[in-house]
């Protein structure tokens, strides 16, 4: 069964129309109902006393002086009142006198042949009202009178009344129907053809649409903000259309310019690697002559050549072995860029002990106090990350070479729900305003006289943390140490291998 609410509003108007004036009808129908029964049962009353007090005082005397037929005849003038059943006169000791009853009248119609002494009384019950008046002259009761009537006149008015409001009723339901016909014109029709028409913008998804109601009320101004909806939707659909063409284009041109970018680099990588092979094959044959060369003049010229002679031949086989260095580890950084990434759960702990141990077997005198954290394992590249490892340990022996009670530290803590690696020394430090240099290449913060080095060091570890996922900072004061520290965010799962850099 369909709810009140789900019907069609036409419907709802109707019913509610229709209710509304058939419940103000039954309303004032009872009321009015109600109102003419009480008044007409008071009238009913009110005569039927008034009748009965003027035939006891006519009676009275005939009822004193025992004139029956008197007595009978002034009685039978009550046929003139219709509604009048019987009207009989007792004596004073109750028993009949005279009496009259209406022709065709039912049981009603015969009065009791006794009646007890009773009051001057009106009593109304099951459509007959009966009245009671005693007879009295001068102060003396000589019997009483009672007079039997129908209440068939009221119950007739009552439903003369009711057939009028069964007129009413209909014509009220007719009109409800009229008015409700003009207000689903005025007002449903409308709505239902905006909600038509908003069905079809749906399916359609047609926003050029429009109702056009020309209307000055509620409907119209309803209309009115429909439409205007319509002719906004309209307009952002068609800037969204116009920014999404401008988007397809600038999308088509970025890529070619990125294949054409891609292309350049790939060029651009490919030449880099050549020229770096042939750089480091061309460079390593002159400074192995060179150094070799050198050592032959030194050692045949031993004792011929001064003091200064002999220096300026130490220099030369020094700038060699230097530049020999930085032939290696530019060989080393481009290794690194093209080696693809084999991830696997490696120790950092393990490799820290490892650098340290190779570091201390190369400089047996060295006391340094180092100190590695147990069980950190991410996910990488072994070979790489010990490079990372190995070169950040390396700088910070370095760099403490000339600190006592040297300390170098490596361990993990926990920053903004990622874990952070560091290395710590207390060695030389830096100047934090120099901080750019840090990580590119060649860029050094010490003179090579003081603390030996090609530059490349943090490039290269720079590049493997990037590679991995990660980051790496550094914090630093002169004289008071430097701290490394770097993430690594490498996927979790063993195995899969990363490609290396395009070349």
């Amino acid at each position: 069964m369909r709810r009140f609410r789900d019907i069609p509003i036409s419907a709802k108007l109707t019913i509610l129309m229709a209710g509304m004036a058939l419940a103000s009808l039954l309303v004032g129908f009872a009321a009015m109902t109600a109102l003419d029964a009480r008044s007409l049962r008071r009238e009913l009353v009110n005569n039927a006393t008034l009748m009965a007090r003027m035939y006891s005082e006519h009676c009275v005397a005939d009822l004193a002086f025992g004139y029956r037929d008197d007595a009978r005849q002034i009685l039978e003038k009550l046929s003139l009142a219709k509604e009048i059943n019987h009207a009989a006169i007792y004596d004073q000791y109750g028993k009949l006198f005279a009496h009259y009853s209406r022709a065709g009248a039912d049981s009603h119609g015969t009065p009791p042949d006794t009646l007890a002494a009773r009051a001057s009384a009106a009593h109304l019950s099951g459509g007959v009202l009966e009245i009671i008046e005693p007879m009295s002259y001068k102060g003396v009761t000589y019997g009483t009178l009672c007079i039997n009537a129908s209440t068939s006149e009221l119950s007739r008015r009552i439903f003369t009344k009711i057939k009028v409001l069964g007129v009413l009723a209909v014509c009220i339901t007719f009109l409800s129907l009229l008015i409700s016909t003009q207000a689903q014109r005025l007002v449903s029709i409308p709505i239902l053809k905006l909600a038509g028409m908003a069905r079809r913008v749906a399916e359609a998804k047609d926003y050029s649409m429009r109702a056009g109601m020309d209307r000055g009320d509620e409907i119209g101004a309803l209309a009115d903000g429909f439409d205007a909806m319509l002719s906004s939707l309209e307009t952002r659909i068609r800037e969204r259309d116009t920014a999404e063409e401008a988007l397809r284009q600038a999308h088509s041109m970025l890529e070619e310019k990125v294949a054409a970018r891609t292309a350049d680099l790939k060029l651009a990588n490919e030449e880099l690697e050549a020229f770096t092979y042939s750089a480091s094959h061309d460079l390593r044959a002159p400074l192995r002559r060179i150094d070799g060369f050198s050592s032959l003049l030194e050692q045949e010229c031993a004792g011929m050549t001064g003091a200064g002679a002999r220096d300026y031949l130490a220099r030369i086989r020094k700038g060699c072995r230097q530049m020999a260095e930085v032939v290696d580890d530019l060989l080393k950084l481009s290794r690194i860029m093209r080696q693809g990434i084999q991830f696997e759960k490696v120790d950092l702990s393990a490799l820290a002990r490892e650098a340290a141990g190779r570091l201390l077997e190369a400089e047996p005198g060295r006391a340094v106090k180092f100190k590695a954290a147990e069980n950190l394992y991410v996910t990488g590249d072994a070979g790489l990350l010990g490079e990372v490892i190995g070169n950040l340990l390396e700088n910070a022996w370095k760099f403490t070479r000339k600190t006592e009670n040297a300390a170098v530290k490596f361990g993990a803590a926990e920053q903004g729900g990622e874990m952070v690696y560091f290395v710590k020394d207390n060695g030389k430090g830096f100047d934090m305003k120099f901080y750019k240099k840090l990580f590119h290449p060649f860029q050094r913060l010490h003179s090579p006289d003081e603390f030996p080095g090609t530059g490349v060091g943090l490039s290269t570890v720079r590049r493997i943390v990037e590679r991995h996922g990660g980051r790496i900072w550094a914090e630093a004061a002169e004289d008071k140490g430097a701290a490394f520290y770097f993430t690594i965010s490498a996927p979790k799962n063993n195995g899969p291998v990363l490609p290396a850099l395009p070349s």
